[in-house]
């Protein structure tokens, strides 16, 4: 069986609204699909996203799907308002921090693209040295 095709962050865009946000949603999706401890229909929604045979939007209204996010929604809710008002301000720092680093990434990215880019287009296709009249 062949690799399947995997969605990019740009496929997450409308959703997302942010380069760096569609990033961290999509690995974030990722790492759901990946964790074999998790939650299975969660790890199936991930799966069905990242595979690109569902959106995330679709994806949100299936039945098994929504009733396990809203689980987990509550349950991540729950454990928020047991924080203290600095442990919600390390966790948002924190967030903040990590969508400072996607953005990083997607830049050093477009960097490395551009820079690909302008070499193919100076290289020359051979040296010349061989020729002769």
């Amino acid at each position: 069986m062949g690799e399947e095709r995997q969605i990019g962050d740009a496929d997450l865009m409308d959703i997302a609204r942010d380069e760096a946000r569609a990033r961290a949603l999509r690995k974030s999706l990722q790492r759901l699909a990946d964790n074999p401890s998790g939650n299975g229909a969660l790890q199936e929604m991930a799966r069905e996203v990242l595979a690109g045979r569902v959106g995330l939007r679709e994806a949100l209204r299936v039945g098994a799907y929504s009733d396990a996010l809203g689980e987990r929604i509550a349950q991540a809710r729950q454990e928020y308002e047991q924080q203290s008002p600095e442990e919600r301000e390390r966790q948002r720092a924190e967030a903040e921090r990590y969508l400072e680093a996607q953005r990083a990434e997607i830049e050093q990215e477009r960097q490395e693209a551009a820079e690909r880019s302008r070499g193919a287009h100076h290289r020359p296709r051979h040296s010349g040295h061989d020729w002769k009249l």
